[in-house]
């Protein structure tokens, strides 16, 4: 996705825009037919042949909430309907005499099909999330939400991501005649939950699924689920199968773990590292017997000199290297005040 978004001003001028299914009687038509056939039609606002989509952006600009129309993101089903609404939809909003807005985008959210009941409660919800982050990376407070079409935990997660980094969310009732911005919720995020169960959440964050077993060999991180705080436990998917237990963070604790950097980020900390005593030639532990962790520390040497010499580092342990979990993120894990990486 293209960003062109201006951080650190106050005024709003993007607007993100969940995409339902209110056009797919059109669907017969192509994105331009669509387009066409929208743009000769009236009253964008009242009349429910624009769509849910339509409707409730038109509202949203006759209350002057813009000081701007630069960014207009629109978020898609993964299915050839959704993404020809899209489609159609940029199309009306970047001609639009009225409505138009300087850059329209549309994004098809990865696995977000109903068709594939598994994918999209796995897969499809958390990377709705993480998209919705990604655009207020780059927006920060410049942004609104409306969260008026898509399926209902598309909604309910959009609305759940607003409400936790704080920004407006926007909502049009099927029988309401305009949007309406929902109320905030009196709940604040606990970005000290979060930092204390940082390593945990982090590495269900980086995996769609997995075993609890792995969780142990793979990332050193021993867990014992019934010992977890009540409040962590309602943000994971825990499920038996043939193999043992398959963790995931739940779309919810995508939301959760997404909105908590954000907002630590907000925050005005000043944290400090105490240097470590441990002669550097003493921080590289590994096993001399494994020769996949040997082979990765020969290719990576460069690399592991450098992380070695950081004045904080302790130790920096290699158990073992796997193909199957090779990845480009950085894995780094707090265990109270002690920070592995």
């Amino acid at each position: 996705m293209h960003f062109e978004g201006r951080q650190g001003e106050t005024t709003i001028n993007t607007i993100i825009c969940t995409v339902g299914a209110s056009l797919r009687k059109l669907c017969n038509m192509s994105s331009s037919e669509v387009a066409d056939r929208l743009l000769h039609l009236s009253d964008p606002i009242g009349n429910r042949d624009f769509g849910a989509e339509i409707n409730s952006l038109a509202s949203i600009l006759s209350q002057s909430v813009l000081s701007s129309r630069d960014y207009l993101y629109f978020l898609t089903s993964d299915t050839e309907e959704g993404k020809k609404i899209g489609a159609a939809l940029k199309l009306f909003f970047e001609r639009s005499e009225h409505m138009h807005f300087r850059e329209v985008f549309v994004t098809s959210i990865t696995d977000l099909d109903d068709s594939r009941p598994e994918d999209f409660q796995n897969k499809g919800l958390r990377n709705l999330v993480k998209i919705i982050a990604d655009i207020y990376k780059h927006h920060i407070d410049n942004l609104v939400i409306n969260a008026t079409g898509g399926y209902k935990a598309q909604i309910a997660l959009s609305l759940a991501f607003g409400m936790g980094v704080k920004i407006p969310v926007y909502y049009r009732f099927e029988t309401f005649n305009g949007v309406i911005k929902l109320p905030p919720m009196p709940l604040s995020l606990d970005v000290e939950l979060w930092l204390e169960n940082k390593g945990l959440l982090d590495t269900l964050e980086m995996n769609p699924v997995i075993n609890e077993k792995d969780l142990e060999r793979e990332y050193d991180y021993r867990i014992n689920f019934s010992s977890l705080p009540a409040e962590i436990k309602l943000l994971i998917d825990r499920e038996q199968d043939s193999v043992g237990h398959m963790l995931s963070l739940s779309p919810m604790g995508e939301v959760f773990v997404q909105a908590c950097r954000l907002s630590l980020g907000k925050l005005d900390v000043e944290a400090t590292l105490k240097e470590s005593t441990v002669p550097v030639e003493n921080r590289l532990k590994k096993s001399y017997k494994e020769a996949h962790s040997n082979k990765m520390i020969s290719d990576n040497q460069s690399f592991i000199d450098k992380l070695l010499s950081i004045p904080f580092i302790e130790e920096v342990s290699v158990r073992g290297s796997s193909q199957r979990f090779d990845r480009n993120e950085f894995v780094c894990k707090q265990f109270g005040e002690i920070i592995k990486a």
